[in-house]
């Protein structure tokens, strides 16, 4: 006969508690166990140490009798210890009756044993049970391990039981919340609606068919909003459980990622940008197709190595971007790379760095664009910036550079710097008359002139307008007069720009040097400009260099200006006549009108001063309209109190006659005035004439008002008699030049009948200006003079004096006049 297994020649030893109120059964059972392999770790006889004693000792089995001492119950014991230490438990009890049973049976106890046991169903109960609770730990120890899993793969469980419409869900499902659930049941059509629809035609073709279901679908929750995701579930009919079952993942990151690394690829392949994928130690690993058709290297040929090796011209101004960028860190730098076949280019490089999910540097990518246009374009603007787009001299911004960065002398440097500043004479007329595109083609070709004078080193800057610099570095004072001759005489050279015709111009230059006329770049520039303007007053076509007294007279210029805008506004001018008279002095024919202006800052200023200054600056237009209104204003007052007669001679500049307006003014003044035009004569000289394009036109306009006109200053001019023949004179005003000296000096009296002789050919009367004696009246009478005006008559006055002056003659007004007026 076999005997009886010891426990020890199953398993480990295992230890057992006894519950147990009647202390021989106890001790028995105790002594049985132990001989039968078991430990036991403690007797106790009542319900509340039977829970302690459990709780301390963990046992793998208790023996728990059911009646206990002090009323004690084995069952509620048991409920206790299945509730908070999960003990398997064994009742023991002398009898049973059906709610014993019941009750025990409630616990769900691992066995059964009525007192008193025998040893073999003792040894027989005790290992069932054990091999009981091992099985019972090892499935739940599975299911915790495939909870585990489940929880960390973030997974779920769906099983749908055949013939029931409930879908029991365990483990993860996004849908319904984003932790893990546990026996979740809901309809099958409600759980459905959490699917795309296409997908959901696939699980009801698994539930009808029973094929097996793999998956990939959007699946949405409606939480306020509807939300989206990805799923991939996979499912099957399992035939042993009559249910459908499968198992499902959120995989929204991965498929949004595999959707960025495509999207990542696409851009990879199609960008522009020349892209380099680096391992750590920055070796390539590949290239995209922009890579090699910027720089013409392959992929299998750049493959493992590093771009230092082939790509980086590495000159030593570079900055070594990638070997000088920590390999965490993103970087950027301008280089020069080298194309496969040697040349190279400027790039915008960019290297950073690519993580993984934990943060570790698996690669850097290199990009880089070619930026060689961008360069060029900035040269182009750098040069625009500092170049005159229409000569390509340097412009003011180029002389500022210049001017501000100009050394000083060494002590024994005998060289200095000079700037020489370059008017043209006569351009206005030219660009004014002949159109800008022939003033513009002048222009470029003074610069070429120009730049055919240069010396190395010297530079040539074109202010605007016809204003040029030049920036030289001479030796000898000889130096800067030599230089300053050639300028002259290559400007006066003619230019063919007009068919069949030439133009000629020439030069104004005024010299300063740096440091003895000026320390900056603005004093230096200011004495040169002082200079030319004292080479053009000094009668064009020449040099001057600065000197101290030419700053004075500047000041002087600069005063005068700023004088006469607020000369009108402070009532500092006034109206001087005087008259016009036939030369038998018998009769006043007229008065010219003069501005006089007595400044409260400068005292009394002759018109020799400002008149100039005010045509330099456009002064003169308000200038004139104000002496053409008061003088209207004043000859038609006088005229009608019958105190004048004859006509008003007013002086009118070239700069008025160029006003497109000025022919308006004119009819509106004489209007306003309540005086005929026959009644107004306008002087202008011949230099005027000159500087006045389409002066033709613009004074047929004025005679054909009725307005007179009369040529101011003749002889001193350069007029063509061609000239004379085409315009629409009334009188020529001989100049007092010729008069002055007209009795003691041949030249001047052959010339005074010249002017007598032609005025007579052309129809136009004579006056002659500067008398001043009576020998000069009797010859210029004698020559057929009909009228004059100076001093030997009367000098210019007030409007007070010259009223007196024709009370104390005692003259009449033709009643002619009288009437007109």
């Amino acid at each position: 006969m076999n005997s009886i297994p010891n426990a020890s020649d199953l398993s480990p030893t295992a230890r057992l508690l006894i519950v147990e109120d009647e202390r021989i059964v106890a001790l028995d059972l105790k002594l049985t166990l132990e001989a039968l392999g078991f430990e036991v770790v403690s007797t106790v006889a009542t319900e509340a140490d039977a829970v302690r004693m459990a709780m301390s000792y963990r046992p793998d089995l208790v023996l728990m009798d059911i009646n206990l001492e002090a009323g004690g119950d084995g069952i509620n014991a048991a409920v206790e210890l299945t509730r908070f230490a999960d003990v398997p438990v064994i009742f023991l009890t002398a009898y049973a009756d059906n709610e014993i049973l019941r009750r025990a049976s409630a616990v769900a106890p691992y066995g059964y044993l009525v007192k008193p046991v025998q040893q073999r169903e003792l040894n027989a109960t005790v290992q069932m049970a054990l091999a009981r609770v091992r099985a019972s730990r090892e499935r739940l120890q599975a299911e915790r391990r495939l909870r585990l899993a489940l929880d960390n793969a973030r997974m779920g469980v769906v099983t749908l039981t055949e013939g029931a419409d409930l879908v029991e869900i365990d483990g993860h499902f996004p849908p319904i919340a984003d932790k893990a659930l546990r026996g979740l049941r809901m309809g099958v059509e409600q759980f459905l609606q959490h699917l795309t629809d296409d997908s959901q035609s696939k699980v009801h073709k698994l539930l009808e068919d029973g094929e097996d279901l793999h998956l990939l679908t959007r699946w949405r929750r409606k939480n306020g909003e509807e939300q989206l995701g990805w799923m991939e579930v996979h499912a099957g009919y399992v035939v042993s459980e009559q249910a459908v079952v499968g198992v499902c993942r959120d995989v929204t990151r991965e498929v949004e990622r595999e959707e960025a690394l495509r999207q990542a690829a696409v851009v990879f392949e199609s960008a522009a940008d020349a892209i380099l994928i680096l391992d750590p130690e920055g070796r390539v690993t590949t290239a995209n197709p922009a890579f090699t058709r910027l720089t013409g290297w392959p992929n299998s040929d750049i493959r493992g190595r590093h771009p230092n090796e082939f790509l980086h011209a590495r000159r030593g101004s570079d900055r070594e971007l990638l070997n000088g960028t920590p390999i965490d860190f993103l970087g950027h730098a301008e280089v020069v790379c080298l194309r496969h076949d040697g040349t190279s280019f400027p790039a915008w490089e960019h290297v950073a760095p690519v993580r993984d999910d934990s943060g570790n540097v698996t690669h850097r990518v290199l990009t880089f664009t070619d930026i060689s246009a961008l360069r060029m374009a900035e040269s182009r603007v750098r040069h625009l910036a500092y170049h005159d787009p229409l000569t390509g001299l340097g412009n003011r911004n180029q002389l500022r550079e210049v001017l501000a960065n100009l050394p000083a002398a060494e002590p024994d440097d005998e060289a200095e710097w000079v700037l020489m500043f370059i008017d043209l004479d006569g351009f206005k007329v030219i660009n004014d008359s002949l159109g800008h595109e022939i003033g513009d083609s002048l222009l470029v070709v003074v610069a070429d002139r120009i730049r055919g004078v240069l010396r190395q080193g010297d530079q040539a800057i074109r202010l605007g307008g016809d204003e040029f610099v030049l920036l030289v570095h001479c030796a000898h004072d000889s130096d800067i007069e030599g230089l300053a001759q050639r300028l002259l005489q290559v400007m006066q050279i003619p230019l063919d720009l007009v068919p069949g015709s030439s133009v000629q111009v020439s030069a104004s230059i005024g010299v300063a040097v740096f440091m003895r006329d000026g320390d900056t770049a603005d004093s230096l520039l200011r004495s040169a400009d002082i200079a030319m303007y004292a080479a053009k007053t000094a009668g064009r076509n020449r040099f001057e260099r600065y000197h101290p007294r030419m700053a004075e007279v500047a000041n002087e210029r600069l005063a005068i200006e700023q004088g006469l805008l607020q000369a009108m506004l402070n009532g500092e001018l006034s109206l001087h006549w005087q008259p016009q008279v036939s030369l038998d002095g018998r009769r006043v024919v007229g008065a010219e009108a003069l501005l006089r202006w007595t400044s409260v800052q400068l005292g009394q200023v002759g018109p020799e001063r400002f008149i100039p200054v005010a045509e330099e600056s456009g002064i003169i237009r308000p200038l004139g309209t104000w002496v053409l209104r008061q003088s209207l204003a004043t000859w038609a007052e006088w005229r009608r109190a019958g105190l004048v007669q004859g006509r008003l001679a007013i002086n009118v500049s070239a700069l008025q006659l160029q006003d497109d307006t000025f022919i308006d003014v004119l009819a509106r003044e004489l209007k306003e005035a309540g005086l005929q035009p026959q009644d107004l004569e306008i002087e202008v000289t011949e230099t005027a004439l000159q500087r006045v394009p389409q002066v033709e036109q613009r004074l047929t306009r004025i005679a054909d008002l009725g307005i007179q006109i009369a040529l101011d200053d003749f002889g001193t001019g350069y007029s063509s008699l061609s000239m004379l023949k085409l315009l629409p004179l009334n009188r020529l005003k001989v100049d007092r030049a010729f008069v002055h000296d007209v009795v003691t000096t041949p030249s001047d009296q052959a010339i005074v009948r010249a002017i007598a002789a032609m005025a007579d050919a052309l129809g136009l009367e004579l006056i002659a200006e500067g008398v001043e004696e009576e020998d000069q009246r009797q010859w210029l009478a004698n020559l057929g003079f009909k009228e004059a005006q100076g001093w030997f008559f009367a000098k210019a006055m007030s409007g007070v004096d010259f009223m007196r002056w024709l009370a104390d003659r005692g003259d009449t007004p033709d009643p002619a006049d009288q009437g007109r007026a």
